[in-house]
């Protein structure tokens, strides 16, 4: 009997925890996404607790610099879309486990050969 009790709750905190963190976004992610002029585009984003973002973008190879954009972002938990405000292109990723996937312009997935290569890791 003990066990059983044992063992629902501990299913319950487990359940507990893993749906706090898929319904909160924050955190620091990282990558390399595709471009068409270089070997691509290392990509941080950094989605903080209080809805507030910083990304930064840096084109391998070429020498240009860090891009960075700040800003706040919307978080819908139903279809777990991030939407980052205030001008960042592209402004929209798909929520994951410990992973953060850059959308296209009109929030679709991006298909094709180099859709994994969209997919930002937490970490």
């Amino acid at each position: 009997m003990n066990n059983k009790i044992l063992l629902g709750l501990a299913l319950f905190f487990s359940l507990f925890i893993l749906s706090c963190a898929v319904n909160d976004p924050s955190g620091i992610y990282a990558g390399v996404t595709p471009a068409a002029d270089c070997p691509g585009i290392s990509v941080v984003v950094i989605l903080s607790p209080n809805s507030s973002y910083k990304v930064t973008y840096q084109y391998i190879d070429r020498g240009d610099g860090l891009t960075t954009f700040t800003g706040t972002y919307s978080y819908d938990k139903a279809s777990k879309i991030v939407t980052l405000n205030g001008g960042t292109i592209p402004p929209y990723y798909k929520a994951g486990n410990k992973s953060l996937t850059q959308l296209d312009m009109e929030g679709k997935v991006i298909k094709g050969q180099f859709a994994a290569m969209y997919v930002l890791r937490k970490i």
